[in-house]
């Protein structure tokens, strides 16, 4: 009888031993089976590139990243690039010596380094405004953490930069709540959208645009700025194609006030959200007459920094234009790296 057993067990575990090797890797987590090309630019001994890694559909769906060598999953940061949601490339300060220097000082303290594309702003009558490319930037995120064993990444320690549109996605996706969606049919939209640190140069403090009077420029308010002179002032076209409208009428319908509410940062903090740094330089602090000025003024950053003492963020803030620097000689760079090591 307990030679008969061991039969039926022996030929049990074999059976499942067999369907554990058919099946290669789990079938709901399948591998990227990447392969590294070569680099843009020279970087440091052991590391890989990998290059237009789809991450969703569109054509502008795709990054790349820079993995360094390590037996253990390393940090990650993520860049994404600037343009005013209409421009801008992944890969536009590949030949910036500055640029490469960053990435390789990444890679020799064994962190990764991504940069990313996301849809544009192409069209007036998009319907999904900036939505749209704020998405793509929270699912490359989550793509990467659900197949963060792929680049050899520790996906409980990500950080995000950006400049201009790429700092208010960086700001709009770390101060939300957890993005992640239980009940996704997407396993990748299952992911966490939450990061540990936050570096946005030159931002802007929200994108409920309509409320920069009071919520960014009220000391502009006597000299005249208000929503009519801002409209003015960044063009109707920005306005358009920041909600998907076709005409400023529909500004005020409950729609375009819930839309505008999920893009305002500003309203997004709360007490757990990850420390931010912020930069603001070469606008002067003066009234916003251009719409460069208005968009990249040294109130946007001010906004940013108020808003984190009220909710007890730990915010670094250098905005020289208004006499602001609290980084106590801190660097960007030594921000994030010492946020990647507080594990």
């Amino acid at each position: 009888m307990k030679k008969q057993r061991l039969i039926i067990f022996l030929c049990i575990t074999t059976i499942l031993g067999c369907k554990k090797n058919d099946t290669g890797t789990n079938p709901q987590h399948p591998s990227l089976n990447l392969s590294a090309v070569a680099a843009p630019f020279t970087i440091v001994g052991g590391a890989k590139f990998y290059s237009n890694v789809s991450y969703d559909t569109d054509p502008k769906n795709v990054f790349d990243i820079f993995v360094p060598s390590s037996t253990k999953p390393t940090g990650l940061v993520i860049q994404i690039h600037g343009g005013g949601f209409k421009s801008g490339d992944k890969a536009d300060n590949y030949n910036a010596a500055s640029f490469q220097n960053e990435v390789n000082s990444f890679l020799a303290d064994t962190i990764a380094y991504a940069t990313l594309n996301y849809r544009l702003l192409l069209d007036v009558n998009e319907q999904e405004g900036v939505l749209k490319s704020l998405n793509d930037s929270k699912r490359a995120l989550q793509f990467i953490r659900y197949y963060s064993k792929d680049f050899n990444i520790d996906k409980t320690n990500i950080v995000v930069k950006g400049g201009s549109a790429g700092a208010g996605t960086c700001l709009w996706i770390g101060l939300n709540n957890d993005m992640a969606n239980p009940n996704a049919t997407d396993p990748v939209l299952k992911e966490s959208t939450r990061i540990k640190a936050i570096v946005a140069n030159n931002s802007q403090a929200s994108y409920d645009v309509q409320n920069w009077p009071t919520d960014v420029f009220m000391e502009y308010q006597d000299d005249g700025l208000d929503a009519d002179s801002m409209l003015s002032i960044a063009t109707m076209e920005t306005f358009l194609q920041f909600y998907g409208i076709s005409d400023t009428s529909e500004l005020h319908t409950p729609e375009m006030i819930s839309y505008a509410a999920k893009v305002n940062m500003l309203q997004s903090f709360s007490p757990d959200d990850p420390s931010i740094y912020v930069v603001s330089t070469n606008i002067p602090y003066t009234f916003p007459a251009v719409k460069g000025n208005l968009i990249h003024h040294p109130l946007q950053g001010k906004a940013l920094m108020d808003k984190a003492n009220i909710v007890g963020i730990p915010c670094k803030a250098y905005i020289p234009e208004m006499g602001i620097d609290n980084t106590s000689g801190e660097s960007t760079y030594n921000f994030l790296v010492r946020k990647l090591r507080e594990g």
